[in-house]
């Protein structure tokens, strides 16, 4: 765009500059001696020259305007952001909330005392079956949840099972005394459509 103006004001400049000596000229001679229109080979380099910077900056701001909305068309409109994720019917979200924020908090717990038998309460088979051989010696981690906040993101029916997606975010020390280190993360939890029961751990994933 400031290449562009700054044509328009050059050949603008070099048009005036032209046409302000004929100007002159036409205002000292007689009124009866009106002189004879200049052939356009006679007429001044600068006239060219401005008139080809004016139609090359021309050229290419509609050139870049056209570009614009070629590309503005060529890519998809940004899907709409739901307020409140679907809820199939029947799911309680306060209470799918509490309860995810205090499985969250059992799970440290749980973690550092290498309780297998705890863990296996409140997850599935699957997570369970990960999960375990992991675990360490009694008192290896010591985990301190500083802070915690559940979000949920979405809860669908999977075959004859609720899947709710819930992301985490706070804080959490892992040693006494240690500072606070920021946590993210997302958590499936699941449950049967039928015949009610808690909510349990089906998988975790890290955000970055």
């Amino acid at each position: 765009m400031k290449k562009f103006v700054a044509s328009m004001l050059f050949a603008a400049s070099a048009l005036s500059a032209s046409a302000l000596p004929g100007m002159a000229s036409a205002q000292q001679a007689p009124a009866a001696a009106a002189p004879a229109t200049a052939p356009a080979s006679e007429l001044p380099p600068t006239v060219y020259i401005g008139g080809a910077v004016m139609l090359f900056g021309l050229a290419g701001f509609f050139g870049f305007r056209i570009i614009r909305r070629r590309d503005a068309a060529a890519k998809p409109a940004p899907a709409p952001v739901s307020a409140k994720p679907a809820m199939p019917p029947g799911v309680d979200t306060g209470a799918l909330l509490r309860q995810a924020k205090a499985t969250f908090i059992r799970m440290q717990k749980t973690w550092d005392k290498a309780d297998a038998n705890d863990l296996r309460q409140f997850t599935t088979p699957q997570v369970y079956a990960e999960l375990q051989p992991q675990m360490q010696a009694p008192g290896a981690s010591v985990t301190e949840v500083v802070a915690i906040e559940s979000e949920l993101l979405g809860v669908e029916t999977v075959g004859d099972s609720y899947r709710a997606t819930v992301r985490f975010s706070g804080q959490i020390r892992t040693a006494p005394g240690a500072a606070p280190e920021a946590l993210a993360e997302v958590w499936n939890m699941s449950k049967p459509v039928k015949g009610g029961g808690d909510w349990k751990l089906a998988g975790i994933g890290q955000l970055s």
